[in-house]
């Protein structure tokens, strides 16, 4: 190699190398950590349900995720006795498929607390027993918002924790309102 295509050499490939460095030190995600499958478990606060959930996640940028969920929540039969009566709640099982946009306040490689907001829709089956005997089922629709903290694990794996609030509507005339607080992990890749 000439001392003369060193120059040439450098003005081609110092564009690539001052991308890369920028991308690095943007926080800017990796090509292979793009993509996340997120597991979730916990209860339900006000009630004694609980909650299930998995997500597909995709990151544009390091710090903003967007996902779609798929969510069981299970809000259980409580029966309450008075002086002068009783009071029932059916309880029953609450599904839906959601999206949702995720702000992290640093990449994924750093712990960091997050904020989110989804919306979604689903079917709400409510609990058949000597009580409630007649089998429902209702559409479903959900809106969502909370926080949470993500802390890094490994390199691709992370775990966290959140809460939200949920608004849930079953049907065209029963809303109601769901806490689920989660812990759960994510793989990147």
């Amino acid at each position: 190699m000439s001392i003369r295509a060193l120059p040439i050499i450098l003005v081609v490939l110092l564009p690539f190398g001052s991308l890369e460095a920028a991308a690095q030190t943007s926080g800017a995600p990796r090509e292979l950590d793009r993509y996340s499958l997120q597991l979730a478990a916990g209860p339900l606060l006000m009630s004694s349900g609980n909650t299930l959930s998995a997500g597909f996640g995709v990151s544009p940028i390091s710090r903003l995720d967007l996902l779609v969920t798929v969510e069981r929540d299970h809000l259980p039969f409580e029966r309450e006795a008075y002086a002068d009566g009783f009071g029932a709640t059916r309880g029953g099982t609450l599904t839906a498929v959601s999206g949702e946009l995720r702000a992290a306040l640093f990449p994924p490689h750093r712990a960091s607390p997050y904020a989110f907001a989804g919306i979604g829709a689903g079917k709400s089956r409510p609990t058949v027993n000597a009580m409630f005997p007649t089998p429902i089922e209702n559409d479903l629709r959900t809106v969502y918002f909370g926080g949470g903290v993500r802390v890094p694990v490994r390199r691709r794996l992370s775990i966290f924790g959140d809460a939200r609030v949920m608004l849930a509507l079953e049907g065209d005339d029963s809303l109601l309102g769901v806490w689920p607080v989660r812990a759960g992990v994510v793989w990147r890749f």
